[in-house]
């Protein structure tokens, strides 16, 4: 599934704010999941968000002008794309909305 996030802040910028954001990323996943993130590149952040005992995996790619997120939803959690693919948009929003 792709997810887009437009922001207006450089490449650079938003991936300060999202840097900055992922260690509180963790406690807002549903159901007390966990994390794990590195960034492969200046401009590539991988994901895999464990929640009921499934692995999510989130490739964002950095632009100067959105986040390009792939999203593979296992098939367990197919029913929760929907709601999967909103928190990760919602998330990236809001680290990016903070500086």
């Amino acid at each position: 599934m792709q997810v887009q996030v437009p922001h207006d802040l450089g490449r650079e910028e938003a991936r300060r704010r999202l840097e900055a954001g992922l260690p509180k990323l963790e406690q807002h996943i549903p159901g007390g999941g966990s994390l794990t993130s590195e960034f492969v590149s200046d401009s590539q952040l991988d994901l895999v968000i464990n929640a009921m005992g499934q692995k999510v995996p989130v490739t964002i790619l950095i632009e100067d002008d959105r986040l390009d997120a792939d999203v593979t939803v296992p098939a367990f959690l197919k029913m929760m794309s929907g709601q999967i693919g909103d928190f990760v948009k919602v998330s990236a929003q809001k680290m990016l909305a903070k500086p």
